[in-house]
């Protein structure tokens, strides 16, 4: 008894079609499930975030949920942006957002070093928006994981900065520069479109420091790579200071700590911190009403140092009381020690071959 050929292949043609079925309504699943980024709903985007692992997707996906989850966070502010996740899944969304959060760091620096000089502070404003909703986003995220941890959350608002740092070191060596001038572009962008007093003062004085790093490393540079108007210099200036405030907090209670031997040359030692950053750039008004002027080093450090003594009662009289004394110790000091540093910088100035 023989088969018949026909019954044969209608039984492969049957078999091929429900594999096409099968094969298709999987595809159509998955679709549903975990769909296009740029048309993904915030639901869909959780999905992406706690269901997958985006390390093994393609850069190309990678960037496309960039771009959709910044749109999303320019809307909603943080985690709201999305459903509420599992408590089991805060660790892979951890994971993807650290991961995206580099890819978007990378792509938008390179892009930026592309964008031309007059468009610089329009790119970066943009990207300011989308750091701060980022942040936010990133913020609230640890600050879960640590209360399901069992650990308070901590107050770090500039957390993706350190992640930022990281990302850069990691990069061949090349590419630092780059990456560098594109950050500190961006951190001078906010400080000129932004309103930092409507930040707590913790925040300002995490700031100062972080920003006192990056002057000690050359970042004033990134003056010279933006075109900035008249109302940015104006909200710069009035940032500038309320960062100075900040800073001389922070080096007000490390002042104190210190032995008295040790204290004078900690003084000195800012003064020369605070001379090196170029600061007469953005924190000198000259007679003609423009920022910075030609004289030399010394005069303009002079007049910062002056500007700053003469704020020094309202910072004293802002500060908590725990931490007054602090400050005004070292305000006193810095007034009673001014007069011998300058001397000790001019000095050779004024007599050559004076050690």
């Amino acid at each position: 008894m023989t088969s018949d050929p026909r019954s044969g292949r209608k039984w492969f043609y049957r078999t091929l079609f429900l594999l096409v079925v099968l094969c298709l309504s999987g595809w159509l699943t998955w679709t549903s499930i975990f769909p296009a980024p740029a048309t993904a709903s915030p639901a869909a985007i959780g999905r992406w975030l706690a269901k997958r692992d985006l390390s093994r997707t393609s850069s190309v996906t990678q960037l496309a949920l960039v771009e959709r989850l910044q749109q999303l966070l320019l809307v909603e502010t943080g985690l709201a942006a999305f459903p509420q996740p599992a408590p089991d899944d805060l660790e892979q969304i951890n994971a993807n957002v650290q991961l995206l959060s580099r890819a978007w760091f990378l792509d938008r620096s390179d892009a930026y070093q592309q964008v031309m000089l007059g468009d610089r502070m329009s790119f970066l404003r943009h990207q300011v928006d989308v750091v701060i909703a980022w942040g936010e986003f990133d913020n609230q995220l640890q600050a879960r994981r640590r209360r399901q941890a069992g650990l308070e959350p901590e107050n770090n608002k500039l957390h993706l900065l350190d992640d930022i740092d990281g990302w850069i070191v990691a990069e061949p060596s090349a590419r630092h520069e780059g990456l560098r001038h594109a950050l500190h572009d961006a951190v001078l962008c906010w400080l000129a479109t932004s309103d930092i007093a409507d930040q707590p003062m913790s925040m300002r004085q995490e700031a100062a420091d972080r920003i006192a790093l990056a002057l000690d490393g050359g970042a004033a540079s990134a003056a010279d790579r933006l075109e900035l108007n008249a109302q940015h210099r104006d909200r710069l200036l009035k940032n500038a200071w309320l960062l100075m405030e900040a800073w001389f907090r922070n080096r007000s209670v490390e002042f104190v700590s210190l032995p008295i031997t040790k204290r004078v040359p900690f003084i000195e030692d800012q003064l020369d911190n605070v001379s090196s950053w170029s600061l007469d750039r953005v924190m000198v008004i000259s007679a003609d009403g423009e920022q910075g002027n030609p004289r030399p080093p010394q005069a303009r450090l002079l007049e910062v140092v002056s500007q700053l003594l003469a704020q020094l009662p309202d910072w004293i009289a802002a500060t908590p009381e725990d931490q007054r004394d602090a400050v005004a110790h070292l305000a006193e000091e810095l007034k009673h020690n001014l007069a011998t540093y300058m001397l000790k910088k001019t000095l050779p100035d004024l007599l050559p071959g004076t050690p």
